[in-house]
């Protein structure tokens, strides 16, 4: 492999593809193996669930940076760079260092004997990268996010749990992880490791909870209920301030579901304090603080108003719409959006159309699995009078832009892809005007 522009390795990288063979953590194993195993030097705390994961590492990660930890944080997927995906005290992987590590695992991947017609496929060999870089980087302790599921997943191959976290799950790649909450759950659950503590976000669906319960129990792990309630202090687009066990909070990422998440840290903090880790109440305070998690409400202009949010299945989509009938009530609002197949955007696309003023439908850069910009007119016409039917991302914001008054509020959702297309977008406007 050709490494010597890191963007080649990306190329690399990304032409292994999604899928590699039969579900299960053989490859993984494999790989590790051939390269030492660096996964056991470190200690993790192991995120699963179905919304809420990226932000909830986020904070967590900015909460034991503030503690004076050297702090790894590995997630997925990218909005605007792959190095996104890799970061140590939050800072991004540099050019050189994931071309270098790159090269290492496609040697290691070269000395696998793998069954017929299985190859390392790209997470699992991102994954294996990103341990060799936190053991190189000399991590205290890494915050580690599922990509798919969890039993099979890449991530799983690792042994060190200090805590796992488990955020509400609801349906999602049924087709790879279940028909039901409860079977979704069971695979989610598999990422539990015997003797780890084991925190469970508030608002899961009971038959979600039992089933992460009866897991914890089975594994002998430590389920730890931590306290749930909070005082509500303020929340609005600058974001929340609340009370949790008598301590003041602020977090910037605004949203209700926000403060979920940032409970789930602080339960996640409180479990890590009570297996020896030195993370004073201070650094949660100011480690929530300062966490910020691109596309997530994300604010990029003032007027009009432009708001990215990567909701793209039910669940998140519902919580967007929470914070849409709470915070962007006094605004006549104009929806960019998109969406893939394998997501529910009948449903996803109905609701939002039901909160537009304006509708804008566009069809994300997404190989294949992109819906046809079409489709997603036709469904916001039942429930949205006024709908453009645009073909590109920036064909939908140039009229969104041109569209919207002052006052008024662009919000772009849908799928991440159109998330990472619009900031792209945005940026490079943003730039051009000054």
């Amino acid at each position: 492999m050709d490494t010597e522009i890191p963007q080649t390795a990306i190329d690399y990288i990304h032409s292994l593809g999604r899928f590699s063979g039969k579900p299960g953590l053989h490859r993984i194993r494999a790989l590790c193996a051939a390269l030492g195993d660096p996964q056991d030097c470190l200690h993790f705390v192991h995120i699963a669930g179905t919304n809420g994961k990226g932000s909830t590492a986020c904070m967590i990660a900015s909460a034991l940076r503030a503690a004076g930890l050297c702090v790894g944080l590995y997630t997925s997927p990218y909005l605007v760079q792959f190095y996104e995906r890799i970061r140590v005290d939050g800072a991004m992987i540099p050019d050189a260092d994931l071309t270098r590590l790159a090269e290492r695992v496609a040697v290691a991947c070269e000395s696998l004997a793998l069954p017929e017609g299985e190859s390392i496929g790209e997470f699992e060999f991102t994954t294996a990268l990103a341990f060799l870089y936190f053991v190189e980087q000399r991590c205290d302790i890494v915050v580690l996010e599922t990509g798919l599921g969890g039993r099979c997943d890449a991530t799983n191959v690792v042994r060190n749990t200090e805590v796992t976290v488990i955020t509400p799950i609801s349906r999602d790649h049924m087709a790879v992880l279940g028909d039901t909450i409860a079977e979704i759950a069971g695979e989610k659950a598999a990422i539990i490791k015997p003797a780890s503590a084991v925190v469970c976000a508030d608002g899961q669906p009971e038959e979600a909870r039992i089933v992460i319960q009866h897991t914890c129990e089975a594994r002998g792990a430590i389920w730890y209920s931590g306290t749930l309630d909070y005082r509500l202090l303020r929340c609005d687009l600058d974001g929340s301030a609340f009370v949790y066990e008598g301590q003041g909070y602020t977090i910037a990422m605004p949203g209700r579901h926000q403060l979920q998440n940032a409970v789930t840290t602080l339960r996640t903090v409180s479990a890590l304090r009570e297996r020896g880790w030195d993370i004073p109440v201070e650094a949660a305070v100011r480690g929530l603080a300062r966490a910020r998690m691109p596309g997530r409400l994300e604010r990029l202009a003032e007027q009009p108003l432009v708001l990215l949010d990567g909701a793209h299945n039910a669940a998140g989509v519902e919580a967007l719409c929470r914070a849409v009938d709470e915070l962007l009530k006094m605004r006549r609002l104009h929806v960019v959006m998109g969406m893939v197949r394998d997501k529910e955007y009948e449903y996803c696309v109905r609701e939002m159309a039901r909160r537009a003023d304006v509708f804008y439908a566009c069809a994300p850069e997404a190989d294949d699995r992109a819906v046809n910009e079409h489709t997603i007119a036709a469904l916001a016409e039942r429930d949205c009078a006024a709908v453009y039917d645009c073909h590109t991302a920036e064909q939908a914001l140039g009229l969104a832009l041109g569209n919207a008054a002052p006052k008024d509020c662009i919000l772009v959702c849908g799928s991440l892809f159109l998330i990472g297309e619009a900031e792209k977008i945005l940026r490079s406007r943003q730039k051009t005007a000054e």
